[in-house]
């Protein structure tokens, strides 16, 4: 029999008036507790109700959650099993564009080679010689100077001074050197034919024309320090040259640049 049942037979015997006064106390008492312990039940069955409602919402939360991951977890399958087949199909065509590509680089090759070895034959065999004559051999580097075949020029004025270091053309064979670099724009080895003819040729006229032409080599590679130095020491050394004038026209323009980090790194 449980508590609930108890309790109401305890109060049907109460009511009935069967029980003497000291089992009536006793009666109430027991009813007494059995109510305090039906109200503690209520309160936990109460607790228990709550608690169970919020796990069913939980749950029911993780189920839509669920759901819906799955369903996304699908459509992102999808999408990734789509863009596979294109990547695949891409990566093949890359494939086949690379092997005809590389065909194509193998027959040039093949061709270059026959080419190569074609001219190496043709300059063996027409290749020009380096005349004995000073005269005819400054000549010829001046020639090919002029036609624009710069090469070639520098290799006849080489041999020009190493043949005739004293001919009085050597100091001008240098400058012209230096000057078929500069047109190219490589500056660095027009420099260093410049500093030789002013270590080497000091008095003589070339030597303040190759100063101006240092600075303005200096200038081409924004070493604007050195190219003022340059300047002012071609003036102070050599005050009867006609370059003076321009030297002072170009310090003042060197002036006027010296801060600008584009045209001056130093």
């Amino acid at each position: 029999m449980n508590m609930r049942v108890m309790a109401v037979a305890l109060l049907a015997a109460a009511a009935a008036g069967c029980v003497t006064s000291g089992e009536g106390d006793r009666m109430r008492a027991d009813i007494g507790q059995l109510k305090e312990r039906l109200d503690a039940m209520d309160r936990r069955d109460a607790e228990i109700n709550e608690q169970v409602a919020r796990l069913r919402k939980v749950l029911d939360e993780a189920t839509v959650l669920l759901q819906r991951n799955s369903a996304d977890l699908g459509t992102k399958v999808a999408k990734n099993d789509a863009e596979l087949a294109v990547l695949t199909g891409q990566i093949e065509e890359a494939k086949h564009t690379l092997d005809d590509l590389q065909k194509k680089v193998n027959d040039q090759t093949s061709r270059l080679g026959g080419l190569e070895s074609t001219q190496n034959k043709i300059v063996e065999t027409v290749a020009p010689t380096i005349p004995d004559d000073k005269d005819q051999l400054w000549r010829e580097a001046q020639g090919r100077l002029n036609s624009g075949r710069r090469d070639d020029a520098r290799r006849f004025f080489a041999a020009f001074l190493q043949r005739f270091p004293q001919d009085p053309r050597a100091p001008q064979a240098r400058i012209l050197v230096g000057q078929s670099y500069a047109a190219e724009g490589k500056h660095t080895l027009a420099v260093a034919e410049y500093i030789k003819v002013v270590d080497s040729y000091p008095g003589k006229p070339e030597a303040p024309e190759a100063m101006w032409l240092l600075a303005q080599s200096d200038i081409e590679l924004k070493f604007c320090t050195d190219a003022r130095q340059i300047l002012q020491d071609l003036a102070r050394r050599y005050p009867k040259s006609p370059r003076v004038a321009d030297v002072r026209i170009k310090l003042r323009e060197l002036q006027k640049i010296a801060r600008d980090k584009r045209l001056c790194t130093s």
